[in-house]
């Protein structure tokens, strides 16, 4: 047996995962949960995203990730079935605006999504290339398809929790896409339950700082007119901690006065601290700016595959085999049948 050296890097380029059927050319990034690599689909031979769960603190031996640090065996664990839940949400949307999840398994002490890839920059990184900030018609250009995105998760039951620049994409085929999904939750609207502490200060509202605090919609909703603030003013708003603390929140017309009253009114009663006097859906925030809301959906319909059913394998036409190997890599056959069943259950989220 090889003798495997302790690492806290990434995997090595040509690594090759489920069988060979991805392989592994460069990573793209690293964040406090993981690591998101390029790699190539060797079976289309089609470049693709893959992200690879690999919190903070965690090192390998060889290619294997070993729990360490804050993360024992318990906490690992449950936080690697999260990751494997957030590409059983992203299965279930087949949307331009939306980053594609086909493929997600256990390998390696540790689990794997495998993704569109996607060519372009984010907003954040066109700030900077802008120094600072966008017209006002081409903020609202933007924000006007995040949204659209944004109402196919509420209709669906889901929130993003993370909206910022950083996590939409500018893809080169001309899309606006909603990525990083790490934070995404189901939700029951107006519910309140028990939520693990995720957010971005400056976009995310009070509501997130706490852990048994209502969520829904507008909570969302608050993160879009906070991203649209930062677009047209060149600076990310005050935490919504600090305003808390009186603090106080310039609108954008005091920071920008070229920009149009009724967008700054409406970024403003986006961004209310109170969720009850919050705008509760994004079609009341384009309606106030002033933008297309008929574009919306009236109606989601999840992909068949991964909608909630009693029996995933009826979308074949055949009877559930009993011995056949589960596409969750090495998830238990219960465990399998419980993300099959249904979509993720926030009670066994947190």
């Amino acid at each position: 047996m090889g003798v495997f050296t302790r690492v806290n890097g990434v995997l090595s380029p040509g690594a090759c995962l489920a069988n060979g059927e991805y392989r592994i050319k460069q990573p793209l990034g690293q964040g406090g949960f993981g690591i998101t690599y390029q790699g190539i689909d060797t079976r289309l031979n089609r470049a693709v995203a893959v992200k690879e769960f690999f919190p903070e603190g965690c090192w390998r031996e060889g290619a294997t990730v070993v729990s360490a640090g804050r993360w024992n065996s318990d906490t690992y664990s449950n936080a690697k079935q999260k990751f494997l839940l957030e590409g059983q949400t992203l299965g279930q949307f087949n949307h331009p605006g939306i980053v594609q999840v086909f493929y997600y398994f256990e390998e390696n002490n540790t689990a794997y999504m495998v993704m569109e890839y996607l060519r372009g920059k984010t907003l954040a990184e066109l700030l900077k290339q802008l120094q600072g900030k966008l017209s006002e018609a081409k903020a609202l250009e933007q924000i006007a398809k995040v949204g659209e995105s944004l109402e196919i998760l509420h209709q669906a039951q889901f929130l993003h929790r993370d909206i910022k620049p950083d996590n939409i994409m500018l893809a080169d085929d001309g899309r606006v896409v909603l990525i990083d999904f790490g934070a995404a939750r189901d939700f029951t609207a107006n519910c309140t339950t028990r939520y693990t502490t995720m957010l971005t200060p400056g976009y995310a509202p009070l509501e997130q700082y706490g852990r048994a605090l209502k969520h829904g919609a507008f909570t969302d909703i608050y993160a879009l007119g906070s991203t649209l603030y930062h677009l047209l003013t060149g600076e990310a708003p005050v935490s919504a901690i600090e305003r808390a603390a009186g603090v106080e929140l310039k609108t954008v017309q005091q920071i920008a006065p070229e920009i149009s009253s009724h967008v700054s009114n409406a970024i403003a009663k986006a961004m209310i601290m109170d969720v009850t006097e919050r705008l509760q859906s994004v079609r009341q925030f384009l309606d106030l700016l002033h933008l297309d809301s008929s574009k919306l959906p009236s109606k989601v319909k999840l992909d068949s595959f991964y909608s909630s059913a009693s029996n995933v394998w009826s979308v074949f036409d055949e009877p559930t085999p009993a011995k056949k190997q589960n596409r969750w890599g090495s998830l238990d056959q219960g465990q399998a049948n419980s993300l099959q069943k249904s979509p993720p259950n926030q009670n066994k989220w947190f």
